[in-house]
């Protein structure tokens, strides 16, 4: 009786890890969600500087084609910057007609369990900024738009050109969460207006948010915890049945 119980406990535990094994998951808030790891702010690069292998551990594109851009004056083209005054923008290198439309994409040389970047446009123009997040080898693990009507924050009143200093901030974080470091890349935009013109900053992303054991070991653990709690108890209940009869 006693090792069905265990059994069934250990089969309970493996179909809940199997499920928190699978645990992956997208949002977006007002403030940072993730911390630690490594954190690219896009500060101290020159104005209009193209950025591909400047930062370790990433390599940034554009879509369709192209280099993304430093832009250290982010209030003259409707952006805001989440610290600093550096974001990342799209580039004419891209081939497109305004300077600043072209999607981003950050690729990891190392798979992550998390990423998170501000996003940044005081003056979207309606439709919503696809997000798409890559795996190993460019499999999609996941993609969601973020709504256009959800970037800037309640209470935001800087305007389409926001001053420095402008709080609430002018933008949304946004990131992805697993529960395994299968994460190696974000990509952002274009939006699906034309000209519609972004800006990404701080950029983090982390590894190591704890392995998690396969779910047959998890149900080994189990059954030798419980066969460990059994053992202890009869010995417990034979030495107090030799106390009784001394």
């Amino acid at each position: 009786m006693k090792l069905r119980s265990l059994l069934a406990t250990a089969s309970i535990a493996a179909t809940v890890l199997c499920a928190h094994s699978a645990t992956a998951a997208s949002y977006t808030s007002y403030t940072s969600i993730l911390s630690g790891g490594s954190l690219i702010d896009f500060e101290g690069m020159a104005e209009g500087t193209l950025i591909d292998t400047q930062y370790a551990g990433v390599t940034f594109s554009q879509t369709p084609s192209g280099r993304p851009q430093i832009d250290n004056l982010p209030a003259l083209f409707g952006y805001g910057a989440s610290s600093g005054s550096g974001v990342l923008t799209g580039s004419t290198e891209g081939g497109n007609l305004f300077p600043t439309i072209a999607g981003m994409i950050a690729t990891f040389s190392s798979g992550q369990s998390g990423v998170e970047l501000f996003f940044s446009d005081t003056a979207p123009k309606g439709g919503a900024y696809p997000i798409t997040i890559y795996g190993a080898g460019g499999a999609i693990l996941a993609s969601f738009n973020l709504a256009a009507a959800d970037i800037l924050p309640p209470g935001y009143g800087g305007g389409t050109f926001p001053p420095a200093g402008t709080f609430p901030l002018p933008g949304i974080f946004l990131g992805y969460t697993s529960a395994t470091n299968d994460i190696f890349g974000i990509g952002v935009g274009p939006g699906a207006t034309t000209n519609d013109s972004f800006a990404i900053d701080d950029l983090r992303f982390t590894t190591g948010r704890g392995a998690i054991p396969e779910p047959t070991t998890w149900a080994m653990m189990v059954l030798g915890f419980g066969g460990v709690g059994t053992l202890l108890r009869r010995r417990a209940r034979t030495a107090r049945m030799g106390l009784v009869t001394a």
